[in-house]
């Protein structure tokens, strides 16, 4: 459990460390286990491991049980659970490995609008070296209070909007001294960097990400496997929003807007007559290629281009829903009265007629629901194209 102290300086400084919290033989079954996989991708891509570089071993790789425990470790809920104030939600399942020769990474923070790891408004990060994380090594510098919470405002929408952050200083940024078996626990806003590996082991550890349950992210969760999923124990398992061996083949979107009796929702004909959720075929953009797939905002803004000839500034994850042998990825966008005077192709129905009305997707009312649900802290989701430009545009 974390001390009054240890939450206080997470709060005041963006992160905690908390010391030798996994004993050696703890470690070494991490650290020989992520040896056994195959790192999924490179930066700079297409580098054969071990050249020099930075690596990173993700997907499903949860599936390999000597791995999944570190997920559920109570070293790591409780005091994540605590910071977080919420259930906790796995988020991101992550080794990081910089091979010797291997370069550093600039300052940045990793509150990103274009990632399925990044675009929660409640999420942090659960870092675990496998080595020391020393000056041959390379190490992970924090900016204390650069996580700058007043950027968050809420605007009385659905979404929280946040400001550009203010970038620190070079001088601010300190080495916290993380050691092999040390967690840090880092908030999604606090800016850090890392030294190049100038020694001749390799510089890995775990860096997985944990959301609050009610804050999921903007873009939509990362999909885990089943065999992911089954590596956890019963109680790890609940640490998994959505999980399923069938791709997600469609993206949809829920438009709102304020009716005279309350929300309107659009509502589109398909081609058996019925009424569905406007939206298209989903596609994985690849406009800044990585390995946390999920974002499938930009298939949604094509498909409602062409269908109704608009495109909204941002999407909100609502959910995922079966569609056969497929997954439906559902988003949302409120509307205001700004929009020019033209009439859409469809039918705005409040819940109650939606309710009464001949719909295709039996999924409709969950997601009319979950998007209406007052417990739910949700963000704004950009593609990876408009995050090219400025992750912070809207």
């Amino acid at each position: 459990m974390l001390t009054k102290k240890q939450v206080a300086d997470y709060e005041r400084d963006g992160f905690v460390v908390l010391r030798s919290q996994f004993d050696e033989n703890e470690i070494e079954l991490y650290d020989q286990a992520y040896k056994r996989q195959n790192p999924h991708s490179s930066i700079p891509p297409n580098l054969k491991y071990p050249t020099a570089g930075r690596y990173t071993l993700a997907h499903s790789c949860m599936s390999d049980p000597d791995l999944a425990s570190i997920a559920e470790h109570p070293n790591i809920l409780d005091p994540v659970e605590t910071l977080l104030q919420d259930e906790p939600l796995l988020t991101a399942f992550v080794v990081y490995d910089r091979t010797p020769g291997g370069p550093g990474l600039p300052k940045h923070n990793d509150y990103k609008r274009w990632r399925p790891v990044g675009s929660s408004m409640n999420w942090l990060f659960a870092i675990v070296p496998f080595t020391d994380y020393d000056t041959e090594a390379g190490q992970l510098f924090v900016s204390p209070g650069s996580h700058n919470l007043d950027r968050i405002q809420d605007r009385n929408t659905r979404t929280l909007h946040v400001e550009p952050p203010v970038t620190p200083s070079n001088e601010s940024f300190i080495d916290p001294g993380l050691c092999r078996g040390d967690l840090l626990l880092m908030n999604m806003h606090c800016w850090h960097r890392a030294g190049p590996n100038k020694s001749k082991r390799p510089r890995a550890g775990f860096f997985n990400k944990y959301g609050g349950k009610h804050s999921p992210p903007a873009t939509g969760y990362y999909l885990y496997n089943h065999a992911a999923f089954n590596a956890l124990s019963k109680n790890g398992q609940k640490l998994i929003a959505v999980h399923d061996d069938r791709p997600i083949g469609i993206t949809q979107m829920l438009l709102e807007k304020p009716g005279r009796d309350g929300s309107e929702y659009l509502l589109v004909r398909n081609k058996q007559g019925k009424w569905d959720i406007p939206g298209g075929k989903a596609w994985e953009e690849q406009a800044i290629p990585d390995w946390d797939v999920g974002n499938y905002i930009a298939p949604l803004h094509a498909a409602m281009r062409e269908t109704l000839r608009i495109e909204t500034p941002w999407a909100s994850y609502v959910g995922d829903y079966s569609a056969g042998t497929e997954l439906s990825r559902v988003y949302a966008y409120e509307l205001n009265h700004n929009g020019f005077p033209v009439p859409y192709e469809g039918e705005w129905l409040s819940r109650d007629k939606v309710a009464d009305a001949d719909c295709a997707s039996p999924y409709l009312l969950s997601c009319i629901d979950a998007w209406a649900d007052p417990e739910i802290i949700r963000g704004k989701g950009l593609t990876q194209a408009q995050s090219r430009i400025d992750q912070f545009a809207y």
